[in-house]
């Protein structure tokens, strides 16, 4: 006589699921998560500033033409000093000069990456996010440009015609219709990047929205050759602005994205789990 058994599959937990389970909360990711703010540095910060947040490698400070009557350096903006308009929650902001007015004056500010488990500093089912603003930069002169790697760039340029801050990417040269007065009042800028690590078509969306909150100024996707091209660091760079540039908030944040090995252990699991029942009942 067959005695039919139906077990409570809360007590039975086949090798595979218990696998599958353990996996399916994790997500590949290349660079390291890293956070820093302005408000980290205190009151004062300079061109040999300390690496203060955590996940960044060191900063790089280049200056040109600081040598004469305080033409071209940083410091940190409190309360709004200045058109700062991108304060953190402790009230500061990075900010720079470089108001030289001859053409030679410029400061640029970089930030590495660090790897995370995969060895690359490159994003990779990753979202790099940061802060924007400005007290002028023309009529008439003046750059004010922020870089992620060799991959992107964001730039409004004093000397252009067109009030419009502009998105390279190693394809193409987008106008984002975002002009200066949205600049002055604040800008929150994120690159997200997913897909397949040093491929020549790996995804990223890039987003402008107004730093201090409501829909997105401009948004676009596309594709990029992340085997040739690098997303492993920020560089923001201040040349002969009218008036003082601020930036804030650096932020490397994972997506939920799967790996799709995780996919196959679950589909795996399902079946173990199937077969499992029907060999008891």
């Amino acid at each position: 006589m067959n005695t039919k058994y139906c077990p409570h599959i809360s007590r039975f937990y086949h090798p595979a699921i218990v696998l599958a389970l353990a996996l399916s909360g994790g997500m590949a990711f290349a660079a390291a998560t890293a956070t820093d703010t302005a408000s980290n540095y205190g009151s004062s910060w300079s061109t040999s500033p300390p690496n203060s947040g955590s996940g960044f490698g060191s900063w790089t400070v280049i200056v040109n033409n600081n040598d004469g009557p305080p033409y071209v350096g940083t410091y940190i903006a409190q309360s709004s000093s200045y058109g700062d308009t991108i304060n953190d929650a402790g009230g500061n902001a990075w900010a720079t000069y470089a108001n030289s007015g001859n053409g030679s004056g410029s400061i640029s500010i970089s930030r590495a990456f660090t790897a995370g488990p995969s060895t690359s500093a490159s994003l990779y089912n990753q979202t790099f996010s940061y802060d924007l603003s400005s007290g002028g930069v023309g009529p008439g002169q003046g750059l004010l440009s922020t870089e992620i790697g060799n991959a992107f760039s964001l730039q409004y340029v004093g000397t252009g015609n067109v009030d419009s801050l502009t998105l390279n990417t190693p394809t193409s040269s987008l106008n984002t219709g975002v002009g200066y007065g949205a600049l002055n009042s604040g800008l929150a800028v994120s690159l997200a990047v997913s897909g397949a690590l040093n491929s020549p078509s790996e995804d990223y969306t890039l987003t402008i929205s107004p730093f201090s909150g409501g829909s997105p100024l401009y948004q676009t996707s596309g594709t990029f050759d992340s085997s040739s091209y690098n997303t492993s660091s920020f560089t923001f760079l201040d040349s002969d602005t009218t008036g003082n540039a601020y930036f804030n908030e650096l932020n490397i944040t994972a997506e939920a994205v799967p790996e799709p090995s995780t996919f196959v252990l679950i589909g795996a699991g399902v079946a173990g789990l199937w077969g499992l029942r029907r060999r008891t009942a």
